[in-house]
C-alpha cells in the first residue's frame, strides 16, 4: 500500500513532542505539491507499528485542532482511519494549498513556510518564499514580468 517516504508520503510513528516537526511536513505539502502522512508507521524502517490504543477518532480530531490553531491560511486536512497489517493507521492528506504561503502563525512566515524537496522538509528561502506569495495571489513571475512597468 505505501512504498516508502519520498517527495509526497512522510512516515510518523507518532506526532512528535514538538509539534511544530509535524507542522512543518503539514506546511510543506500545503506549499508544495500535496501529500500524505501516515502516523503509525515507523519512518526509519517503515514497521507499521499503529497509533496503540489511542482512539483514533479523538487523535484524528486532536490533529485537525492542532493544524488549525497553528497554521495559517487555514489548512483543512483529510484525515482517514485505516488499517495496516491488522494495526490502525491514520493517513493526513494535505492537498496543494491555493493560499499560499502556509505558515505557523505565530512564528511568522519568514522562518517557518516549509516547501518539501524529494523525501524532506526544508524552510522556503526569500526567492521561493516570494514565489509562494505570487501563486497565493494567482500570480506567476512570468506573468509579472511581462505586464508593463506601471502595473507591477
Amino acid at each position: 500500500m505505501f512504498f516508502g517516504e519520498g517527495k509526497n508520503i512522510e512516515f510518523k510513528r507518532e506526532i512528535p513532542r514538538n509539534h511544530e516537526k509535524f507542522l512543518k511536513d503539514i506546511i510543506a505539502f500545503s506549499n508544495s505539491t500535496g501529500g500524505k502522512i501516515i502516523l503509525g508507521i515507523e519512518d526509519e524502517t517503515g514497521v507499521v507499528c499503529g497509533i496503540g490504543e489511542q482512539s483514533p477518532f479523538k487523535l484524528s480530531d486532536s490533529i485537525s485542532n492542532m493544524i488549525s490553531d497553528a497554521c495559517t491560511p487555514q489548512i483543512e486536512p483529510d484525515i482517514s482511519i485505516q488499517t495496516v497489517e491488522e494495526k490502525t493507521v491514520l493517513v493526513i492528506e494535505v492537498i496543494p494549498g491555493k493560499f499560499r504561503p502556509y505558515y505557523i502563525a505565530n512564528r511568522g512566515k519568514e522562518t517557518t513556510s516549509f516547501i518539501r524537496i524529494n523525501g524532506t522538509s526544508r524552510p522556503a528561502d526569500t526567492r521561493k518564499l516570494k514565489e509562494l506569495e505570487m501563486e497565493g495571489q494567482n500570480k506567476s513571475l512570468e506573468m509579472v514580468l511581462r505586464l508593463p512597468y506601471s502595473e507591477k
